[in-house]
C-alpha cells in the first residue's frame, strides 16, 4: 500500500476543530490502514513524526430516504497526537 493512499483527508468539524487547539488532528484513512502505517505516512507526507495514533472503526449506519433504505460507508478514522511545538497546516478550501 502506497503511503498516500493511506491517508484520504483530513477531517474539518466542530469536534476536530476544538482538538487541534490541543495538537489532536482527525484524518479519514484508508480501512485497510494500521497504526504503523498512519505514522508512516503523516511523516512522509507533512513531515512531522507523531507521537501516538488512535484509529476509530465507523461503522455503516442506516440511512433512510423517500426511495427507500441505504447504507453509508463504513469508515475508519485517525487520530493523530503531535508534540507541542509541531503543528499541520491543513487547507480547507474556500
Amino acid at each position: 500500500m502506497d503511503l498516500y493512499d493511506v491517508i484520504k483527508k483530513p477531517l474539518v468539524t466542530e469536534k476536530a476543530e476544538g482538538l487541534r487547539q490541543e495538537n489532536i488532528y482527525i484524518f479519514e484513512v484508508s480501512r485497510r490502514a494500521n497504526k504503523k502505517l498512519i505514522k508512516e505516512a503523516v511523516k512522509k507526507i507533512y513531515g512531522i513524526t507523531p507521537k501516538k495514533v488512535n484509529i476509530l472503526n465507523m461503522p455503516a449506519r442506516k440511512k433512510s430516504s423517500r426511495f427507500g433504505v441505504g447504507y453509508t460507508a463504513q469508515k475508519k478514522k485517525a487520530y493523530v497526537f503531535l508534540d507541542k511545538k509541531d503543528k499541520i497546516e491543513i487547507f480547507e478550501g474556500a
